[in-house]
């Protein structure tokens, strides 16, 4: 009973936003198809900078007449600026025209700056606020279910046995595993610099609420897309977005931890780079014959992060050492498995290219290993 009222908490936290374009919708008298795709692209879309209640209020904010009048403000707003402009014109001396122009112009920037002021402190600044909260929010439930997964593991009579997929990676890849890039330039005095988006937050984006995909590392961490000497607001503060749930561990019961965690896991993600303790973690998983439930990140090389293509090369050669053929490096990056009794890697389908969003498309890719992975295990949870 328990578990069913999680699953359904789950459900509805993420249909908030397509049950708010529905309310939205009947309330405002929108168009059935407006309302239908607004709805479906709250199912379809993950976005991973915004949880489910900030884009439950931009819906209902668009869907709502303020969106609508607030558009009508603008460009009427434009058409009297215009108009402002061609009465001056209209003036019979050149003597006249040019000092109102620019008399025009420097009130228009002064009316214009205050304005902006207003929609950075009344519009952005609350919105950038939300954002920060509902990221933390989101990386404490993560990290909360993380830590009660291991607690049902180390004490099994506390319940069911979980159901979770686990993801190992370098702790040094932390916030680095960059998988897209959006170029920007806060300000005049900055260096452009490039927004990145760590492929850990799109992994985590992939999996369901109720079946989460947790690793080891310090709770409450958010991954932060600032870019590199960009300092200027708001770029500087509302870009840290949440991954993986966390699991607390220390130098001395971190392998013990992956020990566990492994052998229960439905899926292991592993970002398989040559760091000592990815290292112990690929030979353990070998030994253990664990390799045929991981899904094998090769990271993506972006405009502006770092080149993974040397790393992967080392990992390459211990790989081939366990008898294990992985492809060589790609910068567009891949998913791959270890093909049952080939000892050969093959690709998935590309996470970077996949027509659908790249976290629905991973969240469908692995819906499906899951339920391939409980046949062949005859795992019946």
């Amino acid at each position: 009973m328990g578990l069913a009222l999680l699953r359904a908490f789950f459900v509805v936290h993420w249909a908030l936003p397509s049950a708010a374009a529905i309310a939205a919708g009947l309330l405002f008298d929108h168009h059935p198809l407006l309302v239908a795709g607004v709805a479906l692209a709250g199912v379809a879309l993950r976005p991973v900078h915004t949880g489910p209640i900030l884009r439950t209020v931009v819906v209902v904010l668009m869907l709502s007449p303020l969106w609508s009048a607030s558009l009508e403000l603008y460009k009427w707003m434009v058409t009297k600026v215009i108009d402002g402009w061609e009465f001056i014109g209209t003036f019979p001396s050149i003597f006249l025209r040019i000092p109102s122009h620019l008399i025009y112009i420097v009130l228009f920037l002064v009316v214009a700056t205050v304005g902006g002021f207003l929609q950075v402190t009344l519009i952005l600044a609350p919105l950038f606020a939300l954002i920060g909260l509902e990221s933390r929010g989101r990386q404490s439930s993560r990290d909360r279910q993380a830590g009660r997964i291991m607690a049902l593991l180390e004490d099994p009579t506390g319940g069911p046995p979980p159901r979770f997929s686990l993801y190992l990676r370098p702790f040094a890849t932390t916030g680095h595993l960059a998988s897209n890039a959006v170029g920007v330039q806060a300000s005049a005095t900055e260096q452009p610099g490039n927004i990145q988006t760590d492929f850990e937050a799109i992994l985590a984006a992939g999996f369901p609420a109720h079946l989460p995909l947790i690793a080891l590392g310090r709770p409450g961490t958010l991954l932060s897309t600032q870019p590199e000497g960009v300092y200027t607001w708001p770029v500087n503060r509302t870009w840290d977005i949440p991954g993986t749930g966390k699991v607390a561990c220390t130098e001395d019961d971190w392998q013990d931890k992956v020990k566990l965690l492994a052998r229960q896991a439905e899926l292991i993600v592993i970002v398989p780079l040559a760091f000592a303790g990815t290292l112990w973690e690929i030979r353990w998983l070998h030994k253990n014959r664990l390799l045929d439930k991981c899904v094998f990140v090769m990271p993506a090389t972006m405009a502006g992060a770092r080149d993974y293509s040397p790393a992967w090369k080392k990992t390459t050669r211990v790989l081939r050492s366990l008898g294990v053929r992985p492809p060589a490096y790609q910068e567009s990056g891949q998913l791959l498995m270890v093909v049952e009794g080939e000892k050969v890697m093959r690709s998935l389908p590309s996470f970077v290219h996949a027509p659908l969003p790249r976290a629905t498309a991973l969240l469908l890719q692995f819906a499906f290993l899951r339920q391939r992975r409980r046949k062949l295990t005859g795992d019946r949870r």
